[in-house]
């Protein structure tokens, strides 16, 4: 039965986290220290991206865009977009830059965060050594270059346009949408295939992933909708609680926090009964 293997499956993540509290701590402090460091990435370039569209809109709304002002300027032979018009192509071509440099930034970040946490997570069911710990890390190391490179490329692609392309937004998302759903199935598979790190070599990766991921699709599903109500309800709290009681916004914090950490724990569990069924 479905709710079965869901159920002891939520069973046996309690109890891993409660038998290997040290590496639960490790896991939770190691995502918190994430969050620091990728906060501070997103606000260091979501700075200078701003700044540069601020630096556009600006320099637009000193120009005076009517017809009679238009049909001015063309007569004397001056510029539509005023005594600097490349302004804008510089901003443009330099907020373009920061994203991608963001891109890279945040890629980094997940990858190494990402290699490690699963890591110690599949620590938490098997008691292997060093050795084994390391080849878990190169296995997931290898599998999150595939996936994430894929849709990190994605997104670099969407930077391959034009100030004059943007300013069409619904030809981008037209032309974009399938990507963004192609990113969307990726993520799905990717985590199914880092639980499966510990028990399937990399070589047998793709089939038992497909097999798993497709044939129980009703379980990995499954998975993902309660890892996800663990993390709404905490979001819940803090949206009512933000400005009215520190301890329930600090408490839901660490309730958020912690769903990040349970949900690895609670796809590795599901995810090796799957492998043996």
């Amino acid at each position: 039965m479905p709710q079965n293997i869901i159920l002891n499956s939520l069973k046996q993540s309690f109890i891993s986290i409660w038998k290997n509290k040290s590496l639960f701590v490790l896991l939770f402090v190691l995502q918190i220290a994430f969050f620091i460091i990728f906060s501070v990435i997103n606000l260091t370039y979501q700075a200078k991206i701003l700044g540069n569209i601020q630096a556009i809109t600006s320099y637009l709304s000193q120009q005076k865009l009517d017809e009679a002002s238009a049909t001015d300027n063309l007569l004397q032979q001056k510029s539509l977009l005023g005594d600097d018009p490349l302004l804008i192509s510089r901003n443009f071509n330099e907020m373009v830059k920061n994203f991608r440099l963001y891109l890279i930034y945040a890629f980094v970040l997940l990858i190494t965060f990402i290699s490690t946490a699963w890591a110690i997570t599949h620590r938490l069911f098997h008691k292997f050594n060093s050795k084994q710990f390391a080849k878990n890390f190169f296995s997931i190391f290898v599998i999150l270059l595939f996936y994430l490179g894929l849709i990190f490329l994605f997104f670099f692609s969407l930077l391959n346009i034009s100030a004059v392309q943007l300013a069409a937004p619904s030809q981008l998302l037209i032309k974009y949408v399938p990507f963004f759903i192609f990113s969307v199935i990726l993520a799905y598979f990717m985590f199914v295939s880092l639980a499966l790190v510990s028990k399937t070599g990399l070589k047998n990766i793709v089939q038992k992933t497909l097999s798993i991921g497709i044939r129980k699709i009703h379980y990995i599903l499954a998975v993902y909708f309660i890892n996800i109500f663990f993390f709404i309800i905490p979001i819940i709290l803090i949206y009512y609680f933000i400005e009215s009681n520190l301890f329930i916004l600090v408490l839901s914090l660490m309730l958020m926090i912690f769903s990040f950490v349970f949900g690895r724990v609670f796809m590795v569990s599901v995810v090796e009964k799957l492998e043996k069924s």
